[in-house]
């Protein structure tokens, strides 16, 4: 059996290459934050991942695009980013939870 590592950044990295077609809704840039990020100065993430042993569950902070059905694009996003991870990682995908940050109208990009 091969053992390596894989590091949060990674797991970003094949979150973001999932997403890439999906029409309606990206990862948000500049990822909302909580009041304890705001006062410990730490910025805001589009992507939280916790993972114990061989399980993962991510969080998703993202902006759609006025108009989408945000419970289909949801449900998506889920399945895409579930089935990106389980065939590339092997990691057993607890949660994938989804959070609209903002609504943008189309042509616009996300801040």
């Amino acid at each position: 059996m091969v053992e390596y590592e894989l590091s949060d950044a990674a797991i970003v990295g094949i979150i973001t290459l999932s997403l890439e077609g999906l029409e309606g809704a990206q990862l948000a840039s500049g990822a909302s934050r909580s009041v304890g990020d705001v006062l410990s100065g730490r910025r805001g993430r589009a992507v939280r991942i916790s993972r114990e042993e061989k399980r993962i569950r991510v969080e998703l902070q993202l902006v759609a695009r006025y108009g989408e059905p945000l419970q289909d694009l949801a449900e998506q996003v889920q399945r895409t980013v579930h089935d990106s991870l389980t065939a590339t990682t092997g990691m057993k995908v607890e949660a994938v939870d989804v959070v609209f940050v903002d609504v943008t109208a189309e042509g616009e990009h996300a801040a």
